[in-house]
């Protein structure tokens, strides 16, 4: 699907590459990184030192100079701007410099030599040139004069506000953003109060009232008498943040993706169940999502104001479980310093969840049991008895069943817990809904990289045909590889990790079935998906083929692509 189809608005032309720019400043220029280490130097840079004496960070160069107000890198991350003296070759030289980050993480340095002030008549000047560094940005980048009028505004800044620069220049910024006339724009109080502003998230009002959530970075601009004479502020549009978050929250009915059948069902179950007291036994793969399920339980409850508790029965030793369950008192084992409350009395009022229920040893269950049975407990190392108002809902990727009949679990803490049981189908077998889960994840990383991707259709049959052992979990992990991985906008199969490119599981063949899952798929292949002619050639009846194909999650690629 095209970025196009999928409402998102593709920039404008490519700007040229950001060193190709500095290149042709007739000022120093340099790229830093995050820890002030000089990745590039313009030419104008390098002739400031002899060509075998060139520092590799700020800092070295300070070393290099007399003492200053502080490390110069530590003032510009903070401020973006800052002055000092410093060592060239032709001697001490004073220099004004100006910071602009970029995507990514590194930024642009630029150094001017302050032999008079440079005020806000000569910062518009240059606005040609900073614009060539603006354009490199996706950020917006305004300046505003000590009498709050707006004087620059990059390409960017035109994008997010609406506004051409040619409309707003001259104009008091409380007019462009409609602030109320007994008020101050968030900008006018930037250079009044001579404070600047890092990472704050505002809502201002964009041309014709349009609404904007930007996140705001601002530095005052001094005069030699540390006079404010004006600002300049870097807007980030955050709309697309809003728009994927409300499209994530959109995806999913309680957090659940899927409009398989099973997940169907297992949705109008989970909110026919949870407005009930009884207790929930979550059964499924390990990667399912039971704990998504569980969370779902607590969310539709009457008991959703209160605590959502979890332990994880697996990852603790049968002594330390016990006491993260029910707490302990001072002196109560080596190491007990302090009454310690255990989760059960954490959950008082709302849900605990037990995860891996299964991996609890028979000592524990037998305490697990009065506790369903009873509602109270006691603390290790102490006789008072204590009563909580808990929910129970426990999950397991055991057959609890068989567990019963070979005498490792007990019947009746069994019955206890799965007063209802709720089953989570494995991907496996609801594959249609992988493009669905796909997409919700990419909104996801969206969020948290900063940039969206689609994937190319040639990725869908890779992970139609993959059996996935892991699960929902193990998807998940797949698109976050190949989302890193991707180096543009869309992608490509040979970003998924090697595994499931070669069609195995991550730890190789650990599954009973891949064998038979090959030699089914591979014959469906050679027949074209024929499926009355491939169970000819594999020796089965029709119905038995396309039973296998159910439960071993087989579906034909081509009709993936397309959902």
């Amino acid at each position: 699907m095209s970025l196009a189809a999928r409402g998102i608005e593709r920039a404008g032309p490519v700007a040229p590459p950001i060193t190709e720019v500095l290149a042709a400043f007739a000022q120093p220029a340099a790229l830093v990184d995050g820890q002030g280490a000089l990745l590039w130097l313009n030419g104008a840079f390098r002739s400031l030192f002899g060509d075998d004496r060139v520092p590799r960070s700020l800092s070295q160069w300070e070393t290099w100079s007399p003492p200053g107000s502080g490390p110069l890198w530590g003032e510009l991350a903070r401020a973006l701007s800052a002055e000092r003296r410093l060592a060239t070759r032709s001697g001490l030289v004073r220099f004004r410099f100006r910071l602009v980050p970029r995507k990514g993480g590194d930024a642009v340095l630029v150094a001017t030599a302050t032999v008079r002030h440079r005020g806000l008549d000569e910062f518009r000047q240059r606005t040609e040139i900073l614009e060539a560094i603006f354009r490199s940005l996706n950020e917006g980048v305004m300046a505003i004069d000590a009498e709050e009028r707006i004087i620059a505004m990059s390409l960017s800044a035109e994008r997010i506000t609406g506004f051409a620069e040619d409309e707003v220049l001259g104009r008091v910024c409380r007019e462009v953003f409609h602030s109320p006339p007994e008020g101050e724009c968030p900008f006018q109080a930037l250079v009044r109060k001579g404070q600047s502003l890092v990472q704050r998230e505002m809502m201002l009002r964009g041309k014709g009232g349009r609404p904007l959530h930007v996140m705001v970075n601002a530095t005052m601009l001094q005069g030699p008498d540390d006079t404010v004479e004006g600002a300049v502020v870097v807007l980030r549009d955050l709309t697309e943040i809003d728009r994927l978050r409300a499209e994530i929250r959109g995806d999913a009915a309680h957090g659940i993706v899927g409009n398989h059948p099973t997940i169907r069902r297992l949705i109008e179950k989970i909110e026919t169940v949870a407005p009930s007291e009884a207790s929930i036994l979550i059964l499924g793969e390990s990667g399912t999502g039971k704990e998504l399920i569980a969370k779902a339980v607590h969310d539709q409850s009457a008991r959703k104001d209160g605590p959502f508790v979890k332990v994880n029965c697996a990852a603790l030793t049968d002594s330390l479980l016990e006491s993260e369950l029910f707490g302990h008192v001072r002196g109560a084992f080596t190491g007990a310093v302090k009454d310690r409350p255990g989760r059960f009395e954490a959950a008082d009022g709302g849900t605990l969840f037990l995860d891996e229920i299964g991996e609890t040893s028979p000592a524990l269950q037998v305490r697990l049991l009065r506790v369903l049975q009873e509602g109270e407990f006691e603390r290790v190392g102490e006789s008072t008895p204590r009563r909580v108002d808990v929910r129970i809902v426990s999950a397991t990727n055991k057959d609890l069943r068989q567990e019963v009949a070979a005498g490792r679990f007990r019947d009746d803490l069994f019955f206890r817990l799965c007063v209802v049981p709720i089953e989570v189908p494995p991907l496996r077998s609801r594959t249609e809904d992988i493009p669905l889960l796909v997409d919700h994840f990419l909104k996801r990383l969206a969020l948290r990289e900063g940039r969206r991707k689609v994937v190319s259709p040639a990725v869908f049959p890779l992970l139609a045909r993959y059996p996935w052992p892991g699960n929902v979990r193990e998807l998940e992990n797949a698109i976050a590889h190949a989302f890193v991985c991707s180096t543009g906008d869309i992608v490509l199969p040979d970003a998924l990790p090697d595994h499931i490119l070669r069609n195995e599981g991550l730890f190789g063949d650990d599954d009973p079935h891949a064998e038979e899952r090959r030699a089914i798929y591979a014959t469906l292949e050679a027949t074209g998906w024929n499926k009355g002619e491939a169970a000819r050639q594999l020796g089965l009846s029709r119905t038995t083929l396309w039973r296998r194909m159910r439960d071993l999650g087989i579906r034909n690629p081509r009709q993936i692509g397309r959902a």
